[in-house]
């Protein structure tokens, strides 16, 4: 038993630091090779040209043409219908199945790149952490792991984030809190390695990560607590504007009323002249966010690049081109943070904490959208690496995520699951139960006889049996009606009459959450199971829940520790 214990342990380890490596190699490919290309857009000129003294780089509409034909040749020769993100990766985590599709995992981290490079206005760490979730499959189909599939691609999940932001606690929480969605003893050991080594080899590679450059803080509680909680209400406007803009341009390109050649160029093509005059919205944004945490932009540029940055967000990731939705957040509330804090200077109320509140509100707009508060915080401790950077970005996520759930929901992945008919807030067993159709359940023996046998033969088998229930098939096996013991005794010449012709049935292709459903409202031994007219069986409730206990022990075994 030791044995197995110490080998099964050893076995989680070692796939936890292949994943946790493998992850932060690709990551910072990722971002290496995104803030290449970009900067040969802003460093040439070879592209621009003058009118009326005003000289416009064409560059950016160039590369976004570019980057344009080049996801329609991915999306091609994949056969990818739809690029796939972090709403996925949670989905796979909560189903009995585990797993992601894994050409679709790989082709869309592909796009990201190319939209990233090209200068899309997208986030990379939706892509990175549908990657880790992608590597995690791939592994996954190793023969003999003894590793919970679901805990596997939280590792990759935390890796891609300690990667991304080189902040390996926040990457283990973000795995627990807004993937896997509870604690499990078990999850934390090869989560937390993954994290470990994936930051240790950003590190060892000397890669270069995010980090928000902010000044020494005295912080003064009476003088900024205030101001936090008066502009928590705004990050919450802000970040459900933002988000309702990404479901409403989402909801236009699945109208059809546009090829997606058609959408993802003429996206190129406005992003492109939108880039040419304001290239700071353009890309991953991590200058240029430092520079607003810095102050270093007026009032009138920051209300423009905040709109702007909405709109060719929500137009790059709808309309074909692919990335996160966290990166622009984060942009976002940094660019509202120094509007609001330019405000004040303008009211004549001048503060020497710009920063601190920029920080609060980036990380007010970033944790509604994705739904890690406590994730964000410890972000925000890891890349300022100030206690009271966080202590106030906690008071601003925690007000923030409040409001932005009583008037949007849980977060944008939340939504864009719950339009597709998932609701995660009914936990994996309703999942599980909803990927669990009637065939597949086993059924319970039952009496069935042919039409027109005499009563008193039907009643020497109903008492043989013992049951007070049996069914009346036709000729081609269709069911003819339900036959109940006490109707029969009372009339035995003539008991057809006073079948249940209408009984409460079941389809095979029910899933046990509608079966549970249907089976509330009935009274009686048996349920009888359909396929069309073709009658298959019968299924009791017992039988239904004897399931739902299969299925709270099969998530339980997940959970321990071996």
């Amino acid at each position: 038993m030791k044995t197995k214990i110490i080998t099964t342990l050893l076995m989680q380890t070692l796939l936890a630091v292949i994943v946790g490596f493998l992850v932060s190699i690709v990551a910072n490919l990722f971002v290496e090779g995104t803030r290449y290309f970009l900067s040969l857009q802003t460093s040439s000129g070879a592209l621009a040209i003058r009118i009326i003294d005003v000289e416009i780089n064409l560059l950016p509409t160039l590369a976004m043409l570019i980057s344009a034909c080049l996801i329609v040749l991915v999306r091609k020769s994949l056969g990818v219908t739809k690029w796939s993100g972090p709403a996925d990766s949670i989905y796979a985590l909560h189903q009995q199945k585990v797993g992601v599709d894994v050409r679709t995992g790989l082709g869309s981290t592909l796009a990201a790149l190319i939209s990233a490079s090209g200068g899309a206005s997208v986030g990379q760490y939706g892509p990175l952490v549908h990657f880790g979730a992608t590597l995690s499959t791939i592994l996954s189909r190793l023969p003999g792991l003894n590793i919970s599939k679901d805990i596997l691609l939280a590792c990759g999940v935390a890796a891609a984030i300690s990667a991304g932001f080189n902040a390996p606690i926040a990457g283990i929480l973000f795995a627990h809190e807004a993937l896997l969605r509870r604690f499990s003893i078990g999850a934390v050991a090869p989560i937390s390695v993954a994290a470990i080594v994936a930051s240790a080899s950003n590190q060892y590679f000397g890669f270069a990560n995010l980090a928000f450059l902010v000044p020494a803080s005295n912080l003064e509680l009476a003088e900024v607590v205030p101001l936090v909680i008066l502009f928590a209400p705004v990050c919450s406007v802000v970040a459900v504007i933002y988000m309702l803009m990404l479901r409403n341009f989402q909801k236009f390109a699945a109208s059809g009323r546009f090829s997606f050649s058609t959408l993802i160029f003429t996206t190129a093509v406005l992003v492109g002249i939108v880039g040419a005059f304001l290239p700071d919205v353009l890309g991953l944004g991590g200058p240029q966010i430092n520079k607003m945490v810095n102050g270093d932009y007026a009032l009138t540029f920051l209300v423009v690049i905040l709109i702007a940055k909405i709109l060719i967000t929500a137009a790059c990731i709808a309309f074909g081109f692919f990335g996160g939705v966290f990166g622009p957040a984060l942009f976002i509330g940094a660019a509202l943070g120094g509007i609001l804090c330019s405000l004040l200077v303008e009211i004549g109320l001048p503060t020497d904490y710009g920063s601190i509140i920029t920080i609060a509100t980036l990380a007010a707009v970033g944790s509604s959208v994705i739904g890690a508060p406590i994730t964000v915080v410890l972000i925000i401790v890891e890349l300022t690496g100030s206690y009271e950077y966080g202590l106030m970005a906690l008071l601003s996520v925690t007000l923030c995520s409040t409001l932005t759930y009583r008037f949007f929901g849980l977060s944008f992945f939340d939504r864009q699951l719950l339009d597709r008919g998932i609701d995660l807030t009914r936990g994996r067993e309703h999942i599980y139960m909803t990927q669990i159709s009637v065939s597949e359940l086993t059924l319970s023996d039952c009496l069935t006889f042919q039409r027109n046998l005499p009563g008193t033969q039907v009643l020497e088998k109903m008492r043989a049996n013992q049951t007070t229930e049996s069914y009346i098939l036709n000729e081609d096996g269709s069911l003819h009606g339900k036959l109940d013991l006490h109707n029969l005794v009372e009339n035995m010449e003539e008991f057809e009459i006073h079948l249940d012709y209408s009984p409460t049935r079941l389809e095979t292709s029910n899933s046990l959450t509608e079966a549970l459903e249907i089976a509330s409202s009935f009274v009686g031994e048996s349920i009888p199971v359909m396929e069309g007219d073709i009658f298959i069986g019968a299924i009791t409730e017992g039988d239904l829940f004897k399931e739902v206990l299969k299925i709270e022990e099969s998530l339980r075994e997940q959970d321990s520790v071996i």
